[in-house]
This record gives C-alpha cells, structure tokens and sequence, in this order.
C-alpha cells in the first residue's frame, strides 16, 4: 500500500430512519440535509477525500452530484436500526482505501444531522486528534434542558 497519508472525511447517512422519514434528504434552508454536511467538508479543505457511505440509491445520487469523491454503498447487515455506526465507518474507509492503495492517518465522521457545526470545529477536531496520543475525538453542546427530558 502507497505510505502517502491522507485524510477522509466520511458520510454515513441510512436511507431508514426511525423518527422522521428520509430525513437525511429532508430539505434545510432550501437544501437537502445531507448537502450541508458535504459543503462544511469541502469548506473546511482540510480532507483530502470525502466520501458518502449509504444504501440508499437516492442518497448517493446526490453525492454524485455534488462531486464527492467515494460513493460507498453500505451492506444490509451495516444499515439497520441496531447496527452501529463505526462498523459501517471502518467498511468504508476500507473501500477508500482499496480503491486508492493509499493509507488513511485520519478518519472523520461528520454527522448528517448536525448542520450547524462550524469549520473551525472540524479543524479544531481534527487538528486536536493528530496532535494527541488520543485514538478518537468526539465534539458535543451543553444541553439547555435536562436530559431527563428525553427519558420520557
């Protein structure tokens, strides 16, 4: 495998959802959810590849059409409700790195429904994580109500 390192940053967007239907093609200030994500990655230009990693058809359509880089299509046994996330992480940064006979250093998870996180956050956490002795990196928000809420 060529030693040249490089950085990806990983979409995983399931064409099922649980609590609101097709929500990661749900339209946020005239654009798809997940079309947000792909531009916060590009605007960041910090990756040196993104990719989209899915089963749904529609979903990665439109990963073609804005130009990302890997479409990844993700296995039934990845993308039901109990199948975790980082399983469906590592499947495709195994195909990126098939594909490309090149060597991931960094792999970033940039979720679909968090449309609202700044650039300067996704260089914070990439810069934090290479320059630790950490294996992972995970950002979050103070809650303004209490969790217990959502107990219920």
């Amino acid at each position: 495998m060529d030693s040249t390192i490089k950085r990806l940053a990983v979409i995983c967007a399931r064409k099922g959802s649980k609590g609101v239907k097709n929500k990661n093609l749900r339209y946020l200030d005239n654009r798809p959810l997940i079309n947000h994500t792909i531009q916060q990655a590009k605007d960041s230009k910090i990756f040196d590849w993104i990719a989209i990693s899915s089963d749904s058809s529609a979903i990665l359509a439109l990963g073609k059409i804005e130009n990302v880089d890997f479409l990844i299509e993700r296995p039934i046994e990845l993308a039901s409700d109990l199948a975790p996330k980082i399983p469906s992480i590592r499947h495709c940064a195994a195909a990126v790195e098939m594909q490309t006979n090149k060597k991931l250093s960094t792999i970033v998870d940039l979720d679909v429904t968090a449309p609202l996180r700044n650039i300067e956050d996704i260089h914070g956490a990439v810069h934090l994580l290479e320059r630790s002795s950490a294996d992972n990196v995970v950002s979050g928000a103070l809650a303004r109500r209490s969790p217990y809420f959502n107990l219920v």
